[in-house]
């Protein structure tokens, strides 16, 4: 993937398209993300974000077929006229439209699916969502490249079995982009935003945020679309206002107990 060119207030998108191949060099969480300020919050960021990337495996080659337009297939969120998930397996809306928007869809809310903190801490639930989400012969390297990050991550954040219910991960739509579109393959861009830590006065990674865009190679496979491949950039990035700061340890712990996490699109 092409390096990103900083811009004054925003992290500008890669100009490079993903590949639909999927070899497997790319890591689920393939890329490490720098986000935060020290090296260990550097390393523990880093780990958390690109486990909501990509990976993906070895699959179908080809590539969509129709152009992109510029007109986003849907609004922020992924859901359009006619993209709402038919019913729920293992958690995730799945049953999507074959269309622009039921890709749209899909994609957000499988990316969404991959952004809990369960999905961190809890290997059988992280083996469910893969299964449900991913190609079949995606499926093994993505497994095995989260498993392996999911253990790292967990470690440079010092998170146990204790204190795994106190972290934060959320992550939500901001919108979606068809870059790409056939009846079989669909090039689906998913802008996020996404918060990350642990709220506790000694963490060694304290809550942080950040923007991030996904590009999904998604196909057509046993009626729903499957995910090939999952590639990550920086994503559009604003300035903090100047009157805003952070919240303190508390506040960002009594507000991840008081408020939902983001619902799935549709």
């Amino acid at each position: 993937m092409a390096a990103n060119q900083k811009q004054t207030g925003t992290r500008s998108l890669t100009n490079k398209a993903p590949e639909v191949s999927g070899t497997g060099s790319a890591s689920p969480w393939r890329r490490v993300k720098v986000g935060a300020i020290v090296f260990g919050v550097v390393l523990a960021l880093g780990m958390a974000l690109t486990l909501f990337g990509g990976g993906g495996g070895k699959d179908d080659k080809r590539t969509p077929e129709t152009p992109a337009d510029s007109t986003p297939a849907s609004q922020a969120g992924g859901s359009g006229p006619g993209a709402k998930a038919s019913s729920v397996k293992s958690g995730v809306p799945v049953g999507y439209p074959r269309s622009k928007d039921g890709a749209a869809a899909a994609a957000v809310n499988y990316q969404v699916a991959r952004s809990s903190p369960g999905y961190f801490t809890d290997e059988a639930l992280r083996h469910q969502v893969l299964k449900t989400v991913m190609a079949p012969s995606a499926l093994p390297n993505q497994q095995a490249q989260d498993d392996q990050t999911a253990k790292g991550l967990m470690a440079s954040l010092g998170v146990t079995g204790k204190t795994a219910p106190d972290m934060v991960m959320r992550a939500a739509s901001l919108g979606t982009s068809v870059r790409s579109y056939s009846n079989d393959t669909a090039a689906v861009r998913v802008w996020m935003s996404e918060v990350v830590g642990v709220p506790t006065d000694r963490s060694q990674m304290p809550v942080s945020g950040t923007y991030s865009t996904y590009t999904l190679i998604l196909q057509w496979q046993g009626g729903d679309w499957k995910v090939a491949t999952i590639d990550l950039a920086d994503g559009p990035t604003p300035l903090v206002a100047p009157d805003q700061s952070a919240s303190s340890s508390d506040e960002m712990r009594l507000a991840n107990k008081e408020f939902e996490a983001p619902h799935y699109a549709g």
